[in-house]
């Protein structure tokens, strides 16, 4: 009679294979929650975004009112602030025109490729990164858009959150 050699071994390396490909499974689980809660973190500070400029314009509300804050790119920061807390001020436009830059600065460092635009409009004919604004300052809400690039793979989708505003 003979014995029969090797059959534990066939078994251990058959358990191996299966923990392995467990273990894979999980690192792929882990991988697509890490990349989801990047998206959320994004969305979160879009959201963010959008409230805080509503919050600015609506401490400015005359120039909120004048379309000073619908400033498509190219927005100023104001020298007119002082942080040293020596008594200096801004007028109202100033502080429109710090408000809209400082805040498309920030969406620019926080979001990747993000951008922000705040208008006039009837949210018809929105394309992502080319809000449709209305020309003028009409009964159209006041809209708030923020966008980046949330797309993990090479194609650059990019991902738009669009809130309108009660001033």
């Amino acid at each position: 009679m003979r014995r029969q050699l090797g059959f534990n071994l066939i078994e251990v390396m058959i358990a191996l294979v299966v923990i392995s490909i467990g273990l894979l499974g999980l690192a792929a689980l882990q991988m697509t929650s890490l990349q989801q809660n990047q998206s959320a973190y994004f969305r979160s500070q879009a959201t963010l975004f959008a409230y805080d400029i509503a919050d600015r314009m609506r401490a400015n509300q005359t120039q909120a009112d004048a379309g000073a804050y619908y400033v498509v790119s190219g927005a100023t920061e104001s020298n007119c602030i002082n942080y040293s807390g020596s008594a200096s001020g801004c007028t109202a436009a100033q502080m429109a025109s710090h408000d809209i830059a400082e805040w498309q600065a920030a969406i620019a460092a926080e979001l990747p490729e993000g951008g922000g635009r705040v208008c006039r409009s009837d949210l018809t004919g929105d394309a992502v990164e080319a809000p449709d604004c209305e020309a003028d300052n009409s009964n159209n809400p006041t809209v708030v858009y923020v966008w980046w690039n949330d797309d993990k793979s090479a194609s650059g989708a990019t991902t738009q959150l669009t809130v309108s505003v009660e001033l």
